[in-house]
């Protein structure tokens, strides 16, 4: 399944947004504003889904690259990925969060992708 709609309406939402956040921002409404900013991290989310479920699709069609370089990269994807996550938490940024768990969800579907090659002889 293609992540495409994901990032259409991922988009969409970052844009409306940003929208929000500048009206809200002229009109001087605080409110409209932190709407804004849910709805573009609601956005970044989105993309994030949408980047995943490419990827995922991407590393099964794949057969291309070695078992080890997928692995390797999947290890670093996760740690990155964690990383990203504790300090989104820690200072309090969704979007980093998001973006962090998006990229150890990559990590973990390459290490799996690396796991499937290898037992494949590949």
């Amino acid at each position: 399944m293609s992540g495409t709609s994901d990032k259409i309406k991922g988009y969409a939402n970052e844009a409306v947004g940003n929208i929000k956040q500048g009206v809200g921002k002229l009109l001087g409404s605080d409110r409209m504003q932190a709407e804004g900013v849910a709805q573009e991290i609601k956005g970044d989310a989105q993309k994030a889904v949408g980047e995943v479920k490419n990827k995922a699709s991407d590393a099964y069609d794949s057969a291309t690259s070695s078992s080890t370089a997928d692995k390797a990269a999947g290890h670093a994807n996760d740690a990155i990925g964690n990383v990203k996550q504790t300090v989104g938490r820690t200072v309090g940024s969704d979007r980093l969060e998001a973006e962090g768990l998006a990229q150890e969800t990559k990590g973990e579907g390459q290490k799996i992708s690396g796991n499937v090659k290898k037992s494949l002889g590949r």
